[in-house]
Parts: C-alpha cells; sequence; structure tokens
C-alpha cells in the first residue's frame, strides 16, 4: 500500500478513522489492530469538560444519521493528565490524531501548543467547524477571514503538522485556501451537513436544538463534489470524510483528488470497514499513488 504524508509526517496509508465516531479508541478495540491503519482521529476535545445537548442525540434517516452530541467530551486537561499516567496510543502502531475546538479563537493556539506536548500524538486536527460560543452558535469557519487567523495562530503555536476540519455550510473552497495560506498540512473535507428532522405526532422538532448534523451514505455525492472542488484549489492534502460505506467509496474519493480518506458513520454498522477500505485500496492502486481525475 502506498504511503501518504501530512506536513513531515508519514502514514503507512491513507486510511483514518473519523473524529467523533472513534471516541478515543474504545468502540473498536475489539474489531481490529489499528496498525492496520494509517492513522486514528480522537474525539474531539475542548478547553473545558462538556456536557453534550440533552437527549435525542441520534436519529436515523434513509442512508444517514442525524447527531447532535454536542461535542461531548472530558475536556483537554483531564485528558491530558489521563494519558500521561496511561497511554495507549504506542501500542496501537498508527499515527494518532488529537481533534481540537475552542469556546472562542484563541483557544486554538493555545491548545495546539500543549497538545504538541502530550506523548503519543502525531498531527493536530483543529475542528473549525464546531461552534463558536461567543459569535452566537456560527462555526469558526463561517468567515475566511476568521480561518486564516486562527490556523495561522495554531500552526505557529503548535510543532506538530495541522489538519484544518471545515464545514460544508460555508465557502468550503474559499476556506480550505486560506486555511492552506495560513500553514496548514492538510484538510479534512468535511464536517457533517446541517439537517432537521420533526416528530409529527408530537408536533415538536426531534433534537433540543433543532438542526443537527447529517453524515452517512445520503452525503456521499455531496462530499465528493466539494472535495473535487477544493482539489482544484489547494496543493496541501485533503483527507475525505463523508459516506464512505465501501472501499468502492474510498476510491471515488482518492480519483476525485483527496489523498486521504476517514471513516465515520458506516463503521458503526461494519465495525471492520476501515479494514475493508484498506484491502480494497491495495487491491485497486498497489504501491502506486492515485491520480485525480481532471
Amino acid at each position: 500500500m502506498f504511503e501518504t504524508k501530512i506536513g513531515s509526517v508519514v502514514l503507512k496509508n491513507p486510511v483514518l478513522t473519523a473524529s467523533g465516531t472513534f471516541g478515543m479508541g474504545e468502540p473498536f478495540e475489539d474489531f481490529y489492530d489499528y496498525g492496520i491503519l494509517g492513522g486514528v482521529v480522537l474525539k474531539t476535545l475542548t478547553p473545558k469538560p462538556r456536557k453534550g445537548n440533552p437527549p435525542p442525540r441520534l436519529y436515523e434517516t434513509p442512508s444517514g444519521l442525524l447527531n447532535s452530541i454536542g461535542l461531548e467530551n472530558e475536556g483537554f486537561d483531564a485528558f491530558a493528565e489521563r494519558i500521561k499516567k496511561n497511554n495507549p496510543f504506542v501500542s496501537w502502531k498508527t499515527r494518532v490524531v488529537i481533534s481540537l475546538a475552542g469556546d472562542e479563537e484563541g483557544d486554538f493556539a493555545q491548545l495546539a501548543a500543549k497538545a504538541s506536548q502530550l506523548p503519543g500524538i502525531d498531527l493536530i486536527e483543529l475542528n473549525l467547524s464546531c461552534p463558536n460560543v461567543h459569535a452566537g452558535g456560527a462555526t469558526f469557519d463561517a468567515e475566511s477571514e476568521a480561518v486564516y487567523r486562527i490556523v495561522s495562530l495554531a500552526c505557529e503555536k503548535s510543532s506538530l503538522p495541522c489538519i484544518v476540519k471545515l464545514s460544508p455550510q460555508h465557502d468550503i473552497v474559499a476556506n480550505a485556501y486560506q486555511a492552506e495560506k495560513a500553514g496548514a498540512s492538510a484538510v479534512t473535507i468535511s464536517n457533517t451537513f446541517l439537517g432537521m428532522a420533526i416528530d409529527i405526532h408530537q408536533k415538536r422538532f426531534v433534537f433540543a436544538r433543532k438542526f443537527a448534523g447529517l453524515s452517512g451514505p445520503a452525503i456521499k455525492p455531496l462530499a465528493l463534489a466539494n472535495v473535487h472542488r477544493v482539489a482544484q484549489k489547494v496543493t496541501i492534502p485533503i483527507i475525505a470524510s463523508g459516506g464512505i460505506a465501501s472501499g468502492e467509496d474510498a476510491v471515488e474519493f482518492l480519483l476525485a483528488g483527496a489523498r486521504l480518506i476517514e471513516i465515520g458513520t458506516m463503521a458503526f454498522v461494519k465495525p471492520r470497514l476501515a479494514v475493508e477500505v484498506v484491502d480494497t485500496l491495495e487491491r485497486y492502486f498497489g504501491n502506486e499513488q492515485p491520480r485525480r481525475l481532471d
């Protein structure tokens, strides 16, 4: 299988898990050896602990899944203390990506600096597709200028290569360009699409916050188009995320211009999907780097 680089970090293959769906590694530890993968992306951490949104948090749709988790997590400091005492990452024998989100712009740089000092962490993901609590809940990538500010400062403070995760709600091509210009080593295209569900029997919104993020096979054509659009604008690696349900889906994203892919929602249905994708890509590409279709 061909190797892939993000900044100075070499990954043995282009297959990663997606943040949020992988937790901190626990959900899939009984299904396969993480050393088979190019890397794993941990669940997003914030400066302080978050309880997340009130239930319900998940709602199935045709070929998709709506989620309103609310970035539930233990907080960065608690996580850091825990892994300093008992770090599982070295035994995984794969690249580990820590995903970070802030309450305000300055948090990203502070967290990136701290994360760079943690043992066993190889890459940093800046989750700009999460809500900015000081901007009325708009995502941090709602404006391209904010993307540049956040990424440039975080990359300056980090000693590890930074990946920038973007939302499809905004100008994802312009935002990817600004992320590259600011020093990002890769971009993840993308987070979930905005969705909603209504309970017609109770005559109310399913989710307390009304809106939720849609993932799963239903969004694959949209994600595929966004990957191809962004690939025309940036030269840094694109990590494709959105609706991958098979090895063949992963091949499509690599031909569309992605250099790596993430397995997310469908791993809940097929826990060994990431391993199946590695096998398919190895048969399809061998040791040759994929070439984007123009």
